[in-house]
């Protein structure tokens, strides 16, 4: 069994996977990874992961494009309700997934190197 930050170097791993595109490479990293998991927070990673790799697979990933919006819920639901292990593992993964993948900010002043 992995021990809490092997699993989530893990998750982070396969996070940038998936803002990467590299949907196949996550989805055997995420394959090799759910016989290891044994928490509860574990388990909510591993939902959240399935999750997004099944919305983005199934060419619905405009429905999940507005990264500020998933931010802001996932800011807010542990300030409204008292949430567990398996809710707290899903939340950090979907937060780290909406940051890598949204948009880059553009910098308006800079200039372009060359």
């Amino acid at each position: 069994m992995l021990s809490t930050s092997m699993l989530k170097e893990e998750v982070d791993v396969i996070v940038d996977l998936v803002a990467q595109k590299k949907t196949e490479d996550a989805k055997q990293r995420l394959n090799h990874l759910v016989p290891e998991v044994s928490s509860e927070y574990g388990r909510g990673a591993i939902l959240a992961l399935n999750g997004i790799l099944n919305v983005l697979e199934n060419k619905n990933a405009e429905k999940m494009s507005d990264y500020e919006k998933i931010l802001r819920a996932t800011e807010r639901i542990p300030r409204l309700q008292t949430i567990d292990d398996m809710d707290r593992g899903y939340l950090q993964t979907i937060t780290k997934w909406a940051k890598k993948s949204r948009a880059p900010v553009k910098d308006s002043g800079s200039v372009p190197q060359g």
